[in-house]
């Protein structure tokens, strides 16, 4: 399990693949080992992940949505898919795009970058919940540019782990959005039991 430590230093080598410093190398674990433990990342966010998508339904839709054991275990489930949706789908492009080894280097990446984003995201959703103004609309404009700056951050990352190719970035982002759409729009419905 990688200690707070070890996190701040794939963040700094975030920071330097998003400036395209080749230093990045330096810190971020390129290798099946490095992959395997950018997984953790998954696992630090999930218990953030699930309770901000059970307070965003609880806020939107109270008459449906009751917090039960059913619930949580669904909104995990949904969460889980959530994340790992998306990279079977850019895996499938990477190899079509004849880039299998661009496939290693954007999952630990955006496994990283996943982290501090859904950490910040649930803390702004539970904030926001709280409805307090003129606090709640502040963090909601806040939280909209966050969300808009990873979407942006990934595509730079991506395009810059794809060898500055287009197309195949272009096709990347596409296709992991769209899966991650659906998988949210289906896992809604399955979350409230429609």
């Amino acid at each position: 399990m990688p200690t707070p430590g070890e996190i701040l230093f794939y963040m700094r080598g975030l920071w330097l693949l998003i400036k395209a410093n080749p230093a990045h190398t330096r810190y971020l674990d390129f290798t099946e080992r490095g992959l395997a433990r950018s997984f953790w990342a998954l696992a630090y966010s999930f218990p953030f992940m699930v309770a901000s998508e059970l307070v965003s339904l609880s806020r939107l839709m109270p008459q449906t949505v009751t917090v039960s054991a059913e619930t949580v275990f669904r909104s995990a489930l949904v969460q889980g898919l959530g994340w790992m949706g998306p990279i079977v789908v850019l895996g499938v492009v990477c190899m079509v795009s004849g880039m299998p080894r661009s496939f290693l280097k954007i999952v630990v990446t955006t496994n990283w970058i996943s982290l501090p984003i859904n950490i910040f995201a649930a803390l702004a959703i539970f904030l926001i919940a709280t409805g307090l103004q003129p606090l709640a609309s502040i963090l909601l404009l806040l939280f909209q540019a966050v969300v808009l700056a990873a979407f942006l951050l990934e595509i730079r990352i991506v395009y810059l782990l794809m060898n500055d190719k287009a197309l195949p970035t272009a096709t990347a982002i596409i296709a992991s959005a769209i899966t991650a759409l659906l998988i949210t729009d289906l896992g809604t419905r399955y979350i409230v039991g429609g």
